[in-house]
């Protein structure tokens, strides 16, 4: 067993040193926007960094035939993560994670095929949960929830087709309901 663990690290490391990686400066987009290294004949398959003027990373992506396939990670100016996502076959999916320059998360977006759909939270400096709700093709779509910095919950809205449809209710710093409304197709009707 411990012949084969040892075995699968050789490999995967071997595998990860392997990989190419190019400067953007080095890339070119030619037709149906496939990416090559300059003066190839061949798409291609590897990491793209970018770097400022400054010689400091900016942008990391990876690339599978001339196209976004796998992470892709934009820096902030002073070298912290900015934003992580990852691609197949040029379409991004799973959760994009935006950061604050603090490191702290400031959202998590899902996508699927390109387009936001699912669960997506946004963060206060501090790491707290200050919105949360779902994606449907990018627009809101069915319960957004906003708290308060102490994690109650502030406003509890339903959403249909990203305009605010059915019952709202606002709550003080107690939990108790302050303000409550109802909505149809965006305006407010009760």
């Amino acid at each position: 067993m411990k012949k084969l663990l040892l075995a699968l690290f050789v490999m995967c490391s071997a595998l990860s040193f392997s990989a190419k990686v190019i400067k953007a400066n080095n890339a070119e987009v030619r037709e149906n926007n496939i990416v090559y290294e300059s003066g190839q004949n061949t798409p291609y398959t590897g990491t793209i960094e970018t770097y400022n003027e400054k010689g400091v990373l900016e942008a990391k992506t990876e690339f599978k035939n001339g196209i976004q396939d796998g992470s892709s990670k934009i820096y902030f100016p002073n070298g912290k993560l900015y934003s992580e996502a990852t691609f197949q076959n040029g379409k991004q999916v799973g959760v994009q994670k935006d950061y604050y320059e603090n490191g702290k998360v400031a959202t998590e977006t899902t996508y699927k095929n390109n387009q936001q759909t699912g669960p997506a939270k946004i963060y206060d400096e501090n790491g707290k949960l200050a919105v949360e709700f779902n994606l449907v093709n990018g627009k809101a779509e069915g319960l957004v929830k906003t708290y308060y910095p102490n994690g109650k919950i502030r406003t509890e809205e339903n959403y249909k087709n990203d305009e605010r449809d059915g019952l709202a209710k606002a709550y003080d710093e107690n939990g108790k309901v302050v303000q409550q409304a109802t909505f149809k197709n965006g305006k407010q009707v009760k």
